[in-house]
């Protein structure tokens, strides 16, 4: 171990620079249940003598040692000014975000990236991403951890539910491959028909946030969204008019929101080989049953008795009747299930431990230290 050691993490977001990722009072409600996972990694490393802050600490002078561990989780403007630095070790860049979201990372960042960092992580095998890459880019898999390891007894518990809820925002993807926004627009447009599905997010009072234009000058997106206003008073489009109806604003926890429900509208933003994330855990947590649409080898991740999985139906109306045969032990079933498999060791490789330890070894291999 040693103690002129800094672990610097670039964050996600520049919201969680000067430390605030490690500082969980600096937000509200579950945003601090958000940064356990930072404030643990942390805990870890300090307890065996090594320093974790975000990386614009050190460029702002703040933090000084001799030798650094640098691992970006997503932003890649600082490994410039770094990379022939010899007490720095470029260690490991993770790509948060799907393509579809953010396709310029996979089409112009990965295959230079790999040249600086010793390790690209994706979420999914690189093989997936060949569409988007300009070249060959090698990749380990990951996953990020999720903020809990149980259920949360008194959510869980909660009785005299409601039918069916979504919570998401009113986006589009950048580009349309394997997407699945769209069609958790038409889950929402056929619930909505008989009322029998709550619409929670942000933006649903307006048209859809199209995503990858955050490159665009503010004024630019602000014109562009008038002019969708405009043009959608005109033509207003049936799956967004039905969504209006059932929609019942945002939400202050949303967990709480989940948990005055039976069934939970639970579809991952694209469809990809491993790109599992918060979406159906959430409902574990909760004891709400997730309606599940996303990675095709979810049973890998997530026992199959645990969820309602879409593809299983030809269409929302078979899918509404399945739900309205399901007796109250059979919902038990799901729910027990749900418990279960959070509590088990099948969940291990989504906890904070796996991945600090993960981290552990990334920093043991570049530093040449031992923390055992």
């Amino acid at each position: 171990m040693t103690s002129d050691l800094t672990l610097l993490i670039d964050p996600v977001t520049h919201h969680f620079e000067k430390d605030a990722m490690f500082d969980a009072s600096r937000v509200p409600m579950e945003g601090a249940e958000f940064l356990e996972r930072w404030t643990y990694l942390r805990s870890w490393f300090q307890d065996r003598g090594i320093k974790v802050h975000t990386a614009d600490c050190y460029f702002r002078g703040e933090v000084r040692s001799s030798q650094y561990v640098f691992i970006s989780f997503g932003q890649a403007h600082r490994y410039r000014q770094i990379v022939h630095r010899p007490e720095f070790v470029l260690s490991a860049f993770f790509a948060m975000e799907s393509p579809i979201v953010e396709p310029t990372q996979y089409y112009t960042r990965l295959h230079l990236l790999q040249n600086y960092f010793k390790r690209i992580f994706t979420f999914t095998d690189i093989a997936a991403f060949a569409p988007f890459l300009r070249g060959p880019v090698r990749s380990q898999l990951f996953h990020l951890p999720y903020m809990y390891e149980s259920v949360n007894p008194s959510l869980w518990a909660q009785s005299d539910r409601k039918f069916l809820v979504m919570i998401n925002h009113n986006k589009l993807p950048a580009v349309s491959w394997h997407e699945l926004f769209t069609e958790r627009m038409r889950a929402v447009e056929f619930f909505a028909g008989n009322k029998e599905i709550d619409l929670y997010g942000l933006g649903w009072d307006g048209p859809s946030f199209r995503l990858g234009l955050l490159k665009l000058p503010g004024t630019i997106q602000k014109m562009r969204r008038a002019l969708q206003k405009q043009w959608q008073r005109l033509r207003p489009l049936p799956a967004l008019q039905a969504a209006r109806q059932v929609y019942r604003g945002s939400v202050r926890s949303k967990l709480e929101t989940l948990a005055q429900y039976q069934f939970a509208i639970s579809f991952e933003n694209v469809a990809m080989q491993g790109w599992v994330t918060e979406k159906i855990f959430d409902c574990f947590v909760t004891g709400t049953i997730p309606i599940y649409l996303g990675a095709p080898d979810i049973t890998s991740y997530v026992p199959a008795a645990c969820f309602i999985d879409m593809r299983r139906f030809s269409g929302y109306l078979e899918l509404r009747d399945y739900l309205k045969s399901l007796g109250k032990a059979e919902i038990q079933r799901y729910r027990e299930s749900g418990r279960e498999f959070i509590a088990s060791e099948q969940f291990r490789p989504f906890t904070r431990q796996y991945f600090t330890e993960r981290m552990a070894r990334i920093v043991e291999e570049d530093a040449g230290v031992s923390l055992r």
